[in-house]
């Protein structure tokens, strides 16, 4: 079936699930947008990230995608709301982490996202009704999530901002088991795995690629081509992807084009 996988996300974090999807699924066409113009969705409302986020879904329909990738948590936290509202699956991010998490066998594990995402408790629910046993220590940011999507990698700013989570996390309790749970987070996972070489990074990106597989496999739409391509779109700025292109060693990009899809400036 050679119609494109859409994936979406407030900004760049979502090219994580597109390297996973090239890495798992090399043959298939995907068609991504950002909005990074709006990143980040986590210190956003509830009413403002559903209407950029049904903006997004439009022109994935308008693109003629065979299923949708929601490559950020915060917005996976509502599928609820427009999961059916399409002729196309909606895969989210978290759901099959939280299925990979439930099938490690753990007691303890740590989540860091946006705070949209913690507040929402998505993770959190969703453990404690398969595992009424397993702890969880939850810790939200305001700031990590837009450092990246400014290009700030390596910055000491992001530096700063990571250790102190770590700090805070650490102070809650075990911290071994990590859930990066906003797509952000992985583009900086070396910067993690610097301050605290112990830690056992989950990376929902990688979860959400396999469901996608999976699905795909199940229905007969796996596309026949031997090397897929990459149609990057944004509506912000283009120079940002450049550098994510590089640092996740994405391929077979076609362009990268600005174009704005929301209705109205949020």
């Amino acid at each position: 079936m050679n119609r494109h996988i859409g994936v979406l996300d407030s900004g760049i974090g979502g090219l994580t699930v597109v390297k996973e999807l090239q890495r798992q699924l090399p043959g298939e066409d995907i068609v991504y947008f950002g909005d990074n113009r709006n990143c980040p969705y986590g210190n956003r409302s509830e009413e403002e990230i559903l209407s950029l986020t049904m903006d997004m879904l439009e022109f994935m329909k308008s693109e003629g995608v065979k299923i949708v990738a929601i490559a950020c948590n915060t917005i996976s936290t509502l599928i609820d709301s427009y999961k059916d509202k399409y002729d196309f699956p909606i895969i989210d991010i978290i759901r099959p982490t939280v299925d990979h998490i439930i099938n490690m066998n753990t007691y303890n594990i740590a989540i860091i996202a946006t705070e949209f995402t913690i507040k929402t408790g998505a993770y959190e629910k969703q453990l404690l009704k398969k595992n009424s046993d397993i702890n969880i220590i939850n810790e939200g940011s305001k700031l990590l999530a837009g450092l990246v999507d400014a290009g700030k990698f390596d910055d000491s700013q992001t530096k700063e901002v990571i250790e102190t989570h770590i700090n805070n996390m650490s102070a809650k309790g075990d911290l071994y088991n990590l859930v990066l749970g906003c797509t952000h987070f992985p583009i900086v996972e070396d910067v993690f795995l610097s301050l605290a070489p112990e830690l056992n990074i989950i990376n929902p990106a990688f979860q959400q690629a396999k469901a996608i597989r999976q699905y795909l496999h199940k229905e007969n739409l796996l596309n026949d081509k031997e090397q897929g391509s990459l149609d990057i779109y944004t509506s912000g700025d283009t120079e940002v992807y450049s550098k994510v292109i590089e640092r996740l060693n994405l391929k077979n990009i076609k362009g990268i084009t600005t174009h704005n899809v929301n209705k109205a400036a949020i």
